[in-house]
């Protein structure tokens, strides 16, 4: 390494890895306690479907924040003059 790197995370880091696991856990637990407790009159397709619905709810979300973040540090690193 070398020691005039910067070490440290870029700003905003940490909330966005925060909140990636706290959906990516609460769309496991809805899951589960979906299937196991509300759907329980619904077909098999129709559970599967409404788990894909939020799958797709949780990465519009996820992806969303992460390219917000990575447009803003691109544009950090752009007036530094990183390559």
């Amino acid at each position: 390494m070398n020691p005039n790197e910067n070490e440290e995370n870029p700003p905003g880091l940490a909330p966005r890895v925060v909140i990636s696991i706290l959906v990516f856990f609460g769309l496991l637990i809805f899951a589960i306690i979906y299937v196991a407790f509300f759907a329980i009159s619904f077909s098999l397709f129709q559970k599967i479907a409404i788990i894909l619905v939020a799958i797709l709810i949780a990465t519009a979300i996820l992806g969303a924040m992460w390219t917000l973040w990575g447009i803003n540090l691109g544009k950090e690193w752009k007036e530094k003059g990183c390559k």
